[in-house]
């Protein structure tokens, strides 16, 4: 995808077409008015799901886990 780092379209393109779910439809949601180039809807995704990376475990949390029976 390097080569292609500069096409905005196929960006665009590529990035709806990984989202399923809840993620499709908040995309599909997303105003137009808003969506100049294809960092917008990115730095806007980014917001909107930033509480996952926030609340996922590191390795120590992990491994400190114990398994139930």
């Amino acid at each position: 995808m390097r080569a292609y780092a500069k096409d905005e379209k196929l960006l665009m393109h590529f990035f709806q077409e990984i989202l399923a779910g809840a993620a499709i439809t908040w995309y599909t949601n997303l105003e137009s008015s808003r969506v100049r180039s294809w960092k917008d809807p990115m730095a806007a995704f980014i917001r909107q799901y930033q509480y996952n990376s926030d609340m996922a475990p590191n390795r120590m949390q992990l491994q400190n886990m114990c398994k139930r029976e």
